[in-house]
């Protein structure tokens, strides 16, 4: 038997580094993307934001977009 990865999914890390999001946001399953990277790029059209911090990527939905502190 062989494993593969089926899909990645990528949800929101809250709208600051002590609250997790209050919508357990994940950006929406599209069927041709399966990388992280297209699935961001699917969250972008979306209205997703991402941005570098220390060691990751944080990925914010748009409702915790407009409640960062």
């Amino acid at each position: 038997m062989t494993a593969r990865v089926v899909a990645v999914e990528v949800s929101c890390d809250g709208p600051d580094e002590q609250t997790d999001c209050p919508d357990s946001a994940a950006v929406r399953a599209r069927f041709t993307s399966v990388t992280v990277r297209q699935v961001r790029a699917d969250g972008r059209a979306d209205g997703w934001t991402g941005r570098r911090v220390p060691g990751h990527l944080r990925d914010v939905c748009p409702t915790c977009k407009g409640a960062a502190r």
